[in-house]
């Protein structure tokens, strides 16, 4: 058995980690309590554009765009996005679990990454990214958004690429917590059909022209779904870190509890070790008087 003042370290360095995995749970569930009212806004908006694009798809007669059309199927390129971080569970090594799947049925493809996990994680598999974007995920806004859609609509626009998906955790719906992949590009008119309209509206003038306002709405469609991605991705991460650290801080806890006993056995055994010494020395001289 150890020595109770090694146990007496031992219970002082779990105290240790359960305070810092305390500490990590609750920054973790502040940021993701934060960033959801993010997700409502951006959602409302994202409706919205998506609504306005049906009803011109809908209404407008000759209203198209390159990115409507499908092309044959050629080079694909998936963006794979991770955390910067580990002490998550599961999130990161289940989100690249899903892209090495992907790449193995699209040995081909172009490969753009955000986050430092998912970046280290190809290049020790021998795949170096087209485009790495690094100290984007632990701060999602529309900036970096903006930057992701610039890159994804240069290699479509350039012809480098046919087809844009992209690898991230989800954060509602049935995939919740669970990596997904969704298609970026080309858009498909089948996709606005999930919305239902709430207020019946009269008829709209678009000015100058639908198409103008189509090519208008576009990029800001495109900016709207990558954003939207992007938070979700970091509040999964985030709420993967504090169930992680939630389990830890259990753990530590359940540790201390164990080790307490074991100190106090230790303690009893070397008080009874003590007095069991003394009644022997003292037999000991009773015999030699």
């Amino acid at each position: 058995m150890a020595s109770t003042n090694e146990i007496r370290h031992r219970i002082a360095a779990v105290e240790q980690t359960r305070k810092i995995t305390g500490a990590m749970e609750m920054v973790s569930s502040n940021r993701m309590r934060r960033v959801k009212s993010h997700t409502e806004y951006n959602r409302r908006y994202f409706e919205y554009i998506r609504l306005a694009m049906r009803e011109i798809l809908t209404t407008s007669a000759g209203v198209t765009h390159p990115y409507l059309t499908a092309r044959p199927e050629g080079r694909r390129t998936y963006i794979v996005i991770s955390g910067d971080k580990g002490l998550c569970g599961s999130y990161n090594a289940a989100v690249l679990a899903l892209a090495d799947e992907r790449l193995r049925e699209y040995p081909g493809a172009s490969l753009i990454t955000v986050g430092n996990t998912a970046e280290e994680h190809f290049r020790r598999r021998g795949i170096i990214p087209d485009i790495t974007l690094l100290g984007i995920v632990q701060d999602p806004t529309m900036k970096s958004a903006r930057r992701i859609s610039r890159d994804v609509m240069k290699l479509y626009d350039s012809g480098l690429t046919d087809e844009v998906h992209i690898v991230y955790t989800a954060f509602y719906g049935a995939m919740k917590n669970k990596p997904m992949e969704s298609r970026i590009l080309p858009l498909v008119l089948d996709d606005y059909f999930d919305l239902r309209e709430e207020n019946v509206r009269d008829e709209i003038l678009y000015h100058p022209t639908p198409q103008a306002v189509f090519d208008e709405l576009v990029p800001q469609y495109m900016l709207g779904l990558l954003f939207g991605i992007m938070v979700q991705a970091y509040a999964s991460e985030h709420y993967s870190r504090m169930n992680a650290m939630h389990s830890s801080t259990q753990n530590a806890g359940d540790m201390m509890k164990a080790l307490t006993t074991q100190y106090n056995m230790a303690r009893q055994s070397a008080i009874t070790n003590e007095l069991a010494e003394i009644t022997g020395a003292a037999e000991i001289l009773k015999g030699e008087q």
